[in-house]
């Protein structure tokens, strides 16, 4: 027969040989080459920016098509209906296409990090100029009111009720290629796009941006020399180009 105090200590045998297997696993992992997650061949090498047709929300992805599982959760909560259950073909369409060149897929995902960051800072913190319309959302009677105010010496800014708010932080168009251009400058900490040299001087990986409409690109007041300026392969606009020639009539036949 045994005692209480000895049927308590061979229950307590089994966690010492768990507690001890746990240390020499983890001794065995920490020992080990630690790479990280690597992903696929050329994953990174290229980051595809997705707009909104109408609300001018934006998802970035590693690749050509978006997945509805993962895109949909780049898109916050800004009130009722802000969100869609769903993502519409007809309504997502590509604003750009960075490219970092073959073997840089590392610099690649750094971006893709950094434009995720801003985004998400762009959502969560923003200062009270987005409680106020501005002048292309103001209605007939709220451009009178502003006239008569300005002839009196005030000041009278529209506000924006619950959904025009939430509209309005939707809208990330603007914030993304500015974003863009910041960060292709290597701007910012853990930016790879700035690669430090031997001799200790930093310097700028090259990088291809294909827009679909190239006057995207100024929404960012500037970008820096590393940066090329394309156009994807189905372009929907070309800004300084003549407008296509109208269709010619068929030809009459006689018979």
């Amino acid at each position: 027969m045994f005692s209480t105090t000895q049927r308590t200590s061979t229950r307590r045998v089994p966690d010492v040989f768990r507690l001890v297997s746990r240390q020499l696993h983890g001794q065995k992992r920490q020992s080990g080459n630690r790479k990280g997650f690597q992903g696929p061949e050329g994953h990174g090498e290229k980051i595809w920016v997705f707009c909104h047709r109408r609300t001018q929300q934006i998802i970035y992805s590693f690749s050509e098509k978006l997945e509805q599982f993962h895109a949909l959760k780049q898109l916050p909560f800004n009130g009722k209906k802000s969100k869609p259950a769903g993502l519409r073909k007809d309504y997502w369409s590509q604003l750009a296409r960075i490219d970092v060149g073959e073997g840089q897929g590392g610099v690649g995902r750094s971006i893709y990090a950094k434009l995720r960051e801003l985004k998400h800072l762009h959502e969560v913190s923003w200062g009270d100029e987005i409680r106020y319309k501005t002048t292309d959302e103001f209605t007939a009677r709220q451009r009178r009111e502003v006239n008569a105010a300005e002839a009196n010496g005030n000041e009278f800014r529209p506000a924006r009720n619950k959904k025009e708010r939430g509209a309005a932080l939707n809208a990330q168009k603007q914030n993304a290629v500015a974003d863009l251009a910041a960060i292709l400058a290597g701007q910012g900490r853990g930016n790879l796009v700035a690669a430090q040299g031997e001799d200790g001087a930093s310097t700028l990986s090259s990088v291809t941006v294909h827009w679909a409409n190239d006057q995207d690109k100024n929404y960012a007041e500037t970008w820096s020399s590393n940066v090329t300026h394309g156009l994807l392969e189905t372009p929907t606009y070309v800004g300084g180009t003549a407008e296509p020639a109208p269709p010619k009539a068929p030809e009459a036949t006689t018979a």
